[in-house]
């Protein structure tokens, strides 16, 4: 897919991709192109395009790559938060003498989703989409972790109770299969708030290593001044998510400790009731034995006799075990 974008209005509007007009736009955006779309823009702008192989997931060997007049940079890009599936697209962000390109692969739909986002992005005469591109990215990941952070204080309160009345936390405790449905609830919302930290880690730090190997490059030129900060806000949001990813690790632990707890309770109930049966069932046992010589069988009483021994070794045994502090 090739989609072209021109700046109205301080913003990124599409425009159709005409061979023609290619080399006057400002940014060029290819998703898993055609072959045909790759040789118009190659035609457009003198270049030569090279699409990555295949989606990386966790590190990008060749970050910067120059040849040719252009300079290739390879990314991993995290997308689809918005629709609640997440993942990295290997993303390259190539500069030429004319428009930026950028060359996407895995995802959906290429980073139209991106140039949404852009009302007013574009400053007056900006002329290097990437930085434009580049700030827009780090305010998406900032606002990733905003709806991340507020998740995990969703699920802290709905978790650990804290912030509940008396007379709710009396209601969760009271119905072991609701806490546990709820708990079930948090540990998915937790894998996915892991994932999402995750990925968001990988796609910072492949950030940051483009960030900084230009600022190696261009050490002189006025685009340093910028790098360096794009580089500051890389590692405040490589930062806060470390913040984040703690959190998520303690409130997993949390979760996992609660239905610990949960397990002890049930096996504590079926070890008291097992411990207060057993005297019963030993009187029982005894009066259960088939010999001839056993006076009891012959009392008027023998039977109201039985049953009461029952109930006082099980009485007796239910103060042993109260006075113990096991119940």
């Amino acid at each position: 897919m090739l989609q072209a974008y021109a700046v109205e209005a301080g913003g990124l509007k599409p425009v159709s991709p005409d061979p023609v007009k290619l080399s006057d736009v400002y940014w060029i955006d290819l998703y898993e192109p055609t072959p045909d779309e790759q040789k118009a823009v190659e035609e457009a702008l003198g270049i030569r395009l090279r699409l990555p192989e295949e989606p990386a997931r966790f590190q990008i060997s060749t970050p910067v790559l120059s040849s040719g007049g252009t300079l290739t940079l390879t990314v991993l890009l995290l997308a689809g938060f918005d629709v609640h599936h997440p993942q990295l697209v290997t993303t390259q962000f190539i500069r030429t003498k004319g428009p930026l390109v950028t060359v996407s692969k895995g995802g959906s739909g290429g980073l139209a989703w991106l140039a949404q986002q852009c009302d007013d992005c574009v400053p007056p005469g900006s002329s290097d989409a990437f930085l434009v591109l580049l700030d827009l990215i780090i305010e998406c990941a900032t606002d990733m972790l905003d709806h991340v952070g507020e998740d995990l204080e969703r699920i802290n309160r709905s978790l650990f109770q804290h912030h509940a009345t008396r007379k709710r936390r009396l209601r969760i405790e009271a119905s072991p299969r609701r806490r546990t449905h709820q708990l079930e609830v948090i540990l998915t919302e937790l894998g996915y708030c892991r994932e999402v930290l995750v990925k968001l880690r990988r796609s910072v730090l492949s950030f940051r290593r483009v960030v900084i190997l230009l600022q190696e490059r261009d050490d002189e030129s006025p685009l340093a001044g910028k790098l360096k900060l794009f580089e500051h806000e890389l590692k405040a949001l490589a930062e806060a998510e470390e913040d984040l990813s703690a959190t998520n690790a303690f409130m997993l632990d949390g979760a996992v400790g609660y239905i610990g707890i949960l397990q002890s309770k049930v096996i504590n109930i079926l070890t008291i009731l097992g411990v207060l049966l057993t005297p019963p069932v030993l009187v029982a046992s005894v009066y259960g034995m088939n010999f001839k010589h056993m006076p009891e069988l012959d009392w008027s009483w023998g039977y109201p006799w039985a049953l009461g021994l029952m109930a006082v070794s099980a009485v007796v045994m239910y103060v042993i075990v109260r006075m113990r502090g096991w119940l």
